[in-house]
């Protein structure tokens, strides 16, 4: 199942697999860690449409909605079951 990072739940860890978006938000994404092929798991959001924080690669990173839109992951586990499985 494909999701963007902004339509993630709480705990939901997906892929990165490509983005929707030009060279610029593409090089902002890159410098936060965020790359085809990373595994990111959303750690929580705010309300009103705030920012969403996500976790790539041990560190916690928070960018706002529009450009967590951008971003199509593959969902892959939730963060609290045991294993790994694709869906």
């Amino acid at each position: 199942m494909y999701k963007t990072l902004a339509e993630l739940e709480k705990g939901e860890v997906g892929e990165v697999v490509g983005f929707d978006s030009g060279h610029m938000p593409c090089r902002r994404l890159e410098s936060m860690g965020v790359r085809q092929g990373k595994t990111v798991t959303r750690v929580s959001s705010q309300l009103m449409g705030g920012p969403i924080t996500i976790s790539v690669d041990g560190r916690q990173t928070a960018m706002g909605r529009g450009i967590a839109s951008k971003v199509k992951v593959k969902l892959l586990e939730r963060e609290n079951s045991g294993r790994m499985s694709q869906n």
